[in-house]
């Protein structure tokens, strides 16, 4: 999941810190620029930002606005 994406994903979501994703996911939010930055890899968070930014797999944008 690119980070680009993510950070695009957020502002159409009205998410629009990292510390309210990071509340959102229930983690630091210097966990969620460490994952943002390529530092650290998880794929139990990646599957979670994907599923409340509406972003799958493949790239596609599933989430209705």
């Amino acid at each position: 999941m690119h980070w680009v994406k993510i950070k695009i994903r957020m502002l159409e979501q009205g998410i629009y810190t990292q510390k309210a994703l990071a509340e959102k996911l229930g983690v630091n939010p210097s966990t969620v620029t460490r994952l943002l930055k390529g530092q650290r890899k998880s794929a139990r968070l990646e599957r979670q930002i994907g599923e409340i930014l509406g972003i799958t797999e493949n790239g596609d944008n599933s989430a209705k606005k």
